[in-house]
């Protein structure tokens, strides 16, 4: 009989290395907050976990002391649980005890995810070294998805492969080198490996693997465990290595599909073959002669709207000369990459944007920054520093911006009411400095003193 624990037995030399942080995204069932730590803390002991009311809050978790705080994306309900950095078989030790935990007192569902934060003792690998292209390579997308479809696609968890650059190249025989150095790890976090911190001074670097999640993910215990080694291999084989032939492989055949896909692209008669039923528009224009002398310069910015939504269709697209931007009218819209700079107008949208315009669109399970929303409605999505004026914010989590608009359930995190602003009573106004569990610990002790003691638990305001 095959089994989950028994893949990687060979390999203990590599995972013994490792060091992991989790992260748990899930719902609490019937306990109270201030139920939930208390068994947490029962449940973990020696480790000592702390509660906070503030959404991504500065307390810095260790192998001693970990924390759980609100996750406002997901609803009031929803918490995270953060450890800290872990020896590989502590990891495994509270990767079991916490999603039995899980199983017991909470829930999941499409909104939660586990995410694996990955390194190595400070005597061993250092990130610093990491290949990056070979893991990206080396990453088999395709097996997570098979036992965790829902993440496909995901604009939370997205995939690493879009990290290749192709568009600059026009031949296919390019030399690994020229790749690799070309190759810009992101600012945006939201990929299935988040990078953004290898360069950190060694005992902060780590990979954040975020491709884990979904529904009912708590359930397979042989499942997380398996992928967590096989993450850590993964990162152990391209760590101060070189490429293989197999490497070269991969990336000529992920350049030459892209490449082929891109340039084909680049000719309007091959757009309308590709998507009859997008309207293309120059200034509210469709006339073919007046598309087809813009198409050249618009073509790219097209692609990278094509390219990161899912299967877009029945829609107009207008290209406005004067300000030199790109409306999407009638469309539905689930992005797979985070889009930018584009106006969306009676769309239905649903995923990460950034510095857009919605005008009379139903937004839904997003994140939007740095937009302005116009007439349109929101629902379960994270709005952040954007100006939101006559629209309708239903059960979100707003943040750093203007609202002028009605807001009903969900979390007004901070930011500026304009004067038809309102708020009915279901909305949470958070504040930084309140406990969210409204607890209180004595002070927290030195590093191997008191381990495990939680005189100090109890609530605050005596009988309130």
């Amino acid at each position: 009989m095959k089994k989950y624990s028994d893949k990687f037995l060979n390999q203990s030399g590599k995972l013994k290395h490792a060091r992991i942080g989790f992260e748990f995204e899930f719902y609490i069932r019937d306990l109270s907050f201030y139920k939930t730590l208390e068994m947490l803390n029962v449940d973990l002991s020696p480790v000592k976990v702390w509660g906070f009311r503030q959404y991504h809050s500065d307390f810095e978790p260790d192998a001693e002391n970990f924390k759980i705080e609100p996750d406002l994306s997901g609803g009031s309900n929803m918490v995270e649980l953060v450890t800290g950095p872990l020896d590989y078989y502590d990891a495994k030790y509270y990767l079991v005890k916490i999603v039995k935990f899980i199983q017991t007192y909470g829930y999941t569902n499409e909104k939660c995810s586990i995410h694996f934060n990955l390194s190595f003792r400070s005597e061993d690998k250092d990130l610093n070294d990491l290949n990056i292209l070979k893991l990206i390579l080396n990453t088999d997308e395709e097996e997570i998805y098979r036992i965790y479809p829902s993440r496909k696609d995901n604009v939370y968890a997205k995939t690493i492969k879009k990290i290749i650059p192709y568009k600059e190249y026009d031949f296919f025989n390019i030399p690994i080198d020229t790749i690799k150095n070309n190759l810009r790890v992101p600012s945006d976090k939201y990929y299935g490996i988040n990078f953004s911190h290898i360069n950190n001074e060694k005992e902060s670097q780590r990979l954040e693997f975020r491709y884990i999640g979904g529904k009912d993910y708590e359930k397979n215990i042989g499942q997380l465990t398996y992928f967590m080694d096989r993450f850590i291999i993964n990162v152990y084989d391209a760590t101060d290595e070189g490429f293989d032939h197999e490497d070269c492989q991969k990336l000529e055949e992920y350049l030459e599909e892209n490449i082929k896909l891109f340039k084909n692209f680049s000719k309007y008669d091959n757009f309308i073959i590709d998507f009859p039923t997008i309207q293309l528009q120059i200034d509210q224009s469709s006339e073919y002669d007046r598309v087809n002398a813009y198409y050249g310069k618009i073509y790219s910015k097209l692609y990278s709207l094509i390219d990161g939504t899912n299967d877009l269709k029945e829609c107009i697209i207008n290209y406005v000369t004067e300000t030199q931007t790109m409306e999407i009218v009638d469309a539905e819209v689930k992005t797979s990459s985070t889009l930018k700079n584009f106006e969306f107008i009676n769309c239905t949208a649903e995923g990460i944007f950034e510095s857009c315009s919605f005008l009379g669109t139903d937004i839904k399970d997003s994140q939007v920054s740095k937009s302005d929303i116009n007439h349109s409605d929101a629902e379960e999505s994270k709005i952040l520093n954007c100006r939101v004026d006559g629209s309708t914010l239903n059960n979100c989590y707003f943040m750093e911006g203007y609202l002028n608009g009605d807001m009903y359930g969900g979390v007004f995190r901070s930011g500026e009411l304009g004067p038809y602003a309102t708020m009915d009573s279901e909305v949470k106004i958070v504040n930084d400095h309140d406990n969210f569990f409204d607890t209180k610990f004595d002070e927290r002790p030195e590093k191997g003193k008191d381990k495990g003691i939680i005189s100090g638990f109890g609530k605050l305001g005596g009988n309130k």
